[in-house]
């Protein structure tokens, strides 16, 4: 998808707009925008844009974004009613598109912290429709300025908010997606792990290229796929060494490793001990059971703090 950046150091300049509505099949007229922006809000529809060489279908509560230099012409005609809001503005920087993918969690990508930047894809749903419909009318129901030498245009302030509004929400409801993604990845692999599981598996089962799923672990996880994978096995290794008096290579077959020496590698990277180490330093937890009730030595520094210290079973009165 394409993705459009605004420094709004300054703000963007307002050149026109309107509301567009037909019940008749219609269809787009060519147009070329010279260095101008066009933001397209719709709210009935679908019509249909080839941008460039791209075919677009706007759908109802889309935002489109139409980048400068660009031909504009109807693909084919609509058969449904169209109505929409258009918006011409300016950019006063010299703003550089790009490209970046959108399937299943693309991180959004981030603004240059130099300079108060922004970043809007060229299309996707309004995360609030009611709100944007409102900054519209506000836009486009605003007075020109008194007399053309003005060098303030209110419209310019109220386009560059709404273009801020646009991108905090969207911002917000991208991350909520990528978060919803992440937790069903993070279950699928809880649920589909074994000794045979590879970062390639996962990739197909959830329709991923696998190096874009390991930078996605990364940057949401600090882990690659394959170090997640393993924390999981070493969690279940951890588990079985506590709970049960299994034997360290049966353990590393439990906690889906196939070389028991790999699993002891792994294992000591991990918490800095060997299996051993780890159930011996463990093994010290108090275990009750139905037929020993345990009097445990109340430490100094607590003892000195309080008046009463009651016998094991006993409740104060």
């Amino acid at each position: 998808m394409q993705y459009f950046p605004f420094h709004l150091t300054r703000p963007v300049l307002f050149y026109k707009g309107g509301e567009f509505s037909t019940p008749d099949p219609w269809q787009h007229r060519a147009v070329y925008h010279k260095g101008d922006y066009e933001l397209i809000y719709c709210l009935k529809g679908p019509f249909y844009l080839l941008v460039g060489e791209r075919e677009h279908a706007i759908q109802a509560h889309d935002v489109f974004i139409v980048p400068p230099f660009t031909k504009v012409v109807g693909a084919r005609q609509s058969t449904d009613p169209v109505d929409f809001f258009w918006l011409h503005f300016f950019s006063q920087q010299e703003e550089v598109p790009f490209q970046a993918g959108s399937d299943f969690g693309e991180a959004l990508p981030v603004a240059d912290t130099a300079s108060p930047q922004i970043v809007l894809p060229m299309q996707f749903p309004a995360p609030d429709d009611q709100r944007l419909v409102v900054r519209l009318h506000e836009i486009l129901a605003e007075r020109l300025p008194q007399t053309t030498k003005a060098s303030v245009d209110e419209r310019d302030f109220l386009t560059s908010a709404l273009l801020v509004e646009l991108f905090k929400s969207y911002a917000n409801a991208h991350q909520a997606s990528v978060n919803d993604r992440m937790n069903y990845l993070r279950e699928w692999i809880r649920a589909n792990i074994s000794s045979t599981l590879t970062v390639a598996d996962i990739a197909q089962a959830v329709h991923l290229n696998a190096d874009y799923l390991t930078r996605l672990f990364k940057e949401n996880t600090g882990m690659t796929t394959l170090q997640y994978l393993n924390h999981l096995k070493i969690e279940v290794a951890q588990v079985l060494l506590v709970h049960t008096e299994l034997a360290i290579k049966e353990v590393a077959q439990a906690a889906y490793f196939n070389d028991p020496k790999v699993f002891m590698r792994h294992f000591k990277a991990a918490t800095g001990l060997s299996p051993s180490e780890y159930r011996t330093a463990n093994s010290r937890i108090h275990l009750n059971n139905p037929h020993v009730d345990p009097q445990i030595p109340i430490p100094k520094r607590i003892a000195d703090t309080i008046n009463y210290i009651p016998e094991n079973g006993d409740i104060p009165e």
